[in-house]
């Protein structure tokens, strides 16, 4: 990771100081991401991240990964261990060198600090039920609906709302772990399982955001990492509220939310056309004009805050999936890539020239 540099952006200690008030003493500063593979976009939020934890204010890294897995990382991360073999276990979107590297480095900084001043990691996901599940198992809770959700077996609706009064349960327990796990458990059944046609997606970021907010650090700065979308100030982003709103909704001014946007380049992605499903570095979809993304890049600055710039959108929406194929046809790329939102879903917005794609990596 390049100390301090993502291309033409700077992280000083000028643009810390201009985010910080707004934060007050525990705010939660969400910072966003143009693609699900942009390595410069990371080396940026991480090497912030890094920063704060330096200065001795990062209380907390909340990332959009499964809760079970952020149980692993927060022990390596403050304990020590082997990151590498405890990021592994999470989304292969978040396995690449970049954030490894800078999740190293923030381990290293972590172990200059006493125990009660290292920062806390957090998955706020209800993905990988099937490790949630397993994790409720080992500590003595055996049920038969816990067996088939850590063999990955299919849920019926009716499977859902047993295993969502099992869970509740659960969640009475005296060993706090369990509880939590039981409750995250049971907030995967109500967004997935309990509507196969996936209308209730959008409790997704509910219930990401009541993780986030049931495990919120008395005092100090709490980083959430999350795509764009994720972070957004939009009420209806899947059909519902997006984690962001929920989080605006409780938390106030306290919620920052700051969005990157990109010009062209490549991410790391899987593009359907070439018929695999691996990662590679796929080329970003055409920039069209009109879009948040150009006007950015005409203004030609890499931080403004919404004081600053506000912009009706479009702005593209890149995930983990690039289907080249779709790029010849300038309709079917902004309907496939571009959400019709405006800027002030963000508190500031930050700006790549440029995405380089990010790599992969496997564990040792």
């Amino acid at each position: 990771m390049c100390p301090r540099c993502w291309h033409d952006v700077t992280v000083t200690d000028a643009l810390i100081d201009q985010v910080m008030p707004s934060l007050g003493e525990n705010g939660v500063l969400g910072l966003g991401e143009p693609t699900h593979g942009s390595a410069n976009a990371f080396a940026w939020k991480l090497e912030l991240i890094c920063e704060l934890a330096r200065r001795g204010v990062l209380a907390a890294l909340a990332f959009e990964e499964s809760f079970t897995v952020g149980l692993e990382v927060d022990a390596v991360l403050r304990e020590g261990g082997d990151l590498g073999r405890a990021w592994a276990k999470g989304s292969s979107i978040w396995r690449t060198a970049t954030i490894l590297e800078g999740l190293r480095t923030l381990q290293r900084i972590s172990a200059t600090l006493s125990p009660e001043r290292r920062p806390r990691f957090l998955g706020v996901d209800v993905s990988k039920p099937y490790r949630t599940a397993r994790a409720l198992l080992e500590r003595g809770h055996d049920a038969s609906l816990l067996r088939a959700v850590a063999d990955r077996a299919h849920l019926s609706i009716a499977d859902a709302a047993d295993l969502e009064l099992l869970c509740r349960s659960l969640e009475d327990e005296a060993d706090p772990t369990a509880s939590a796990l039981a409750r995250n458990l049971r907030r995967w059944a109500d967004a997935y399982p309990a509507a196969p046609d996936l209308s209730r997606l959008h409790l997704r970021d509910s219930h990401m955001a009541h993780t986030l907010l049931e495990n919120l650090p008395d005092r100090g700065i709490t980083v959430l990492w999350a795509h764009n979308e994720h972070l957004a100030r939009n009420p209806e982003g899947w059909g519902g509220p997006t984690m962001g709103h929920v989080l605006r909704a409780s938390l106030g001014s306290r919620y920052y939310p700051v969005g990157m946007l990109c010009g062209d380049g490549e991410c790391r992605a899987v593009d359907p056309s070439t018929g695999g499903d691996d990662h590679t570095a796929v080329p970003l979809p055409p920039l069209r004009l009109g879009t948040t993304d150009a006007a950015l890049r005409e203004l030609g600055r890499t931080f403004v805050t919404g004081e600053e710039f506000d912009h009706p959108g479009p702005r593209r929406f890149i995930g983990w999936q690039v289907d080249t194929s779709l790029f010849g046809d300038a309709r079917e790329v902004a309907d496939t890539f571009e959400v019709a939102r405006p800027s002030s879903d963000f508190a500031a917005l930050a700006f790549l020239p440029e995405s380089t794609a990010d790599i992969g990596y496997e564990p040792a």
